[in-house]
């Protein structure tokens, strides 16, 4: 479907999220009944309140209410005490945990609970026999503390966001595909893996600008990332580095698969309608590829540079085309798309995305990969796969991939 290409309404820097004042959201933890009720009654007014039995109960509810900002607990609970849940609290990986501010309930003349208590990461404590304004006064002023920790974290996940992310297309940004890719090849390279990347660029985008406007131009790039992103995997890195040009970091990809997701890239694009007002904006990439040589240990940024010699090979030679050899090789000189068998993940992928066709051409090959699972299910599960008469229907498979065939034979799987 055709949209009307206009700049990214969300293209602005991101803004920090700050909290309005609203009433605390309390946990309340004391094994008994008659002291909770207590500092229920002493809440501020309107204010939030959940109750847990002991330590054990108020662990729970942490985990499961986000909206809990502070919590007030016994020290003295069975299950779990007051103790042991500071520790967990304290030692939590999710930073709202960790940094929830604490008030543990003791007595007063308990000096001993008290410093062990601080000494766990307790914030304030409240005397057993504190009145109401006392416990309402500490309460306020931790939950504005609390209110402070939540936006002071909104703002680090803002500032962060704002590091790794660019503003215009929301895509991973330079600095971030570098330090990403790396962690990506250094795996592959200690798994023996492949690992391909492409460098993309967006053909004759200094004209698109000068013609219409670089309120077009933005808007073509942030429809180009919106493809792009819908037709790779999920664990593939995929950026903007800089002007009309992206990146993708491919693991688990070898030299034919990153040549398919090429194509099917730069045919994604091309068949994409852009539209500037009620004007057609004939837009295309063009692909440098390459891929990682497992014996011989590389670098990010020495892929990328290979990738954009290729990109710069397949620009010269005409545009809207990849290039995966340093020799010049186009996509003219590769075997047709259909000749290429995908890997399966690829050919998931292809499906996934609406592809199956290009897919149907491989059926046999991609089966024939397939037929060790089918030994291992018969023999862990006893599913009765007769691969003997499987692998006949996979080689008529192969057979009419070759032919081109209108009917491809059937394959009836019995199982027990």
């Amino acid at each position: 479907m055709a949209r009307e290409l206009t700049p990214d309404e969300h293209s602005e820097p991101l803004a920090v999220a700050t909290n309005s004042v609203h009433p605390p959201r309390l946990l309340v933890a004391d094994d008994s009944a008659t002291i909770r009720l207590a500092l229920v009654r002493s809440m501020p007014e309107q204010a939030q309140i959940f109750e847990a039995a002991d330590g054990e109960q108020a662990w729970k509810l942490l985990q499961e209410k986000d909206e809990i900002e502070l919590v007030i607990t016994d020290l003295d609970m069975p299950k779990v005490n007051g103790y042991e849940l500071l520790r967990q609290i304290r030692s939590s990986r999710i930073s709202r945990i960790a940094s929830i501010p604490v008030i543990v309930v003791t007595g007063a003349e308990d000096t001993k609970a008290i410093a062990q208590a601080f000494e766990l990461g307790a914030n304030d404590f409240i005397p057993k026999n504190a009145d109401k304004v006392e416990i309402r006064a500490r309460v306020r002023a931790h939950h504005n503390l609390a209110l402070l920790i939540h936006e002071l974290e909104e703002s680090r996940k803002s500032l962060n966001a704002q590091a790794n992310t660019d503003a215009l297309t929301k895509l991973t940004n330079r600095r971030s595909f570098f330090l990403r890719a790396a962690e990506a090849i250094e795996l592959m390279r200690r798994h023996r893996q492949p690992f391909s990347v492409l460098m993309i660029d967006v053909d004759h985008f200094k004209t698109i600008n000068d013609t219409y406007g670089h309120q077009c131009g933005d808007a073509v790039l942030v429809q180009v990332a919106e493809i792009l992103g819908n037709n790779i995997r999920t664990n593939d890195i995929l950026a903007r580095i800089g002007g009309e040009e992206f990146a993708i970091a491919a693991p688990y990809s070898n030299r034919l698969a990153a040549v398919v997701l090429a194509e099917r890239l730069r045919k994604a694009v091309e068949s994409a309608e852009f539209l500037n007002g009620e004007t057609r904006v004939p837009i295309t990439i063009s692909v440098g590829v390459v891929s990682q040589d497992k014996n011989t240990p590389v670098t990010i940024d020495q892929l990328l540079a290979r990738a954009d010699a290729r990109l710069y090979i397949a620009k010269r030679r005409g545009r809207n085309r990849l290039c995966a050899t340093d020799g010049g090789e186009s996509v003219e000189d590769l075997p047709p798309e259909d000749n290429l068998t995908p890997r399966v993940d690829d050919a998931l992928t292809m499906i996934q995305h609406g592809n199956g066709r290009a897919v149907e051409p491989h059926l046999g090959s991609l089966l024939e990969k397939l037929i060790p699972l089918f030994t291992l299910s018969n023999e862990r599960a006893g599913t009765g796969f007769d691969l003997e008469e499987l692998q006949k229907k996979i080689a008529g498979l192969q057979e009419h991939g070759e032919k081109g065939d209108e009917d491809p034979p059937s394959i009836p799987i019995d199982a027990d």
